[in-house]
């Protein structure tokens, strides 16, 4: 019985809207595969570091 619940909770949460909030379907893959929280926030550093060196011509401040 919770197994059953477990996937049709799953089924039911990574929908499309998931996906768009998230911006790709990475996310929702990291969580399937049993990624913590740590290191699904690690996994975004080299995309924040390059962010941060393309947006540096831009501040103002």
């Amino acid at each position: 019985m919770t197994l059953t619940r477990k996937r049709l909770q799953k089924k039911n949460f990574f929908n499309s809207f998931f996906t768009n909030l998230a911006g790709t379907e990475n996310l929702q893959k990291q969580i399937e595969a049993g990624m913590t929280a740590s290191e699904i926030r690690a996994s975004w550093e080299n995309d924040l570091k390059a962010y941060d060196v393309m947006r540096q011509p831009y501040l103002l401040y």
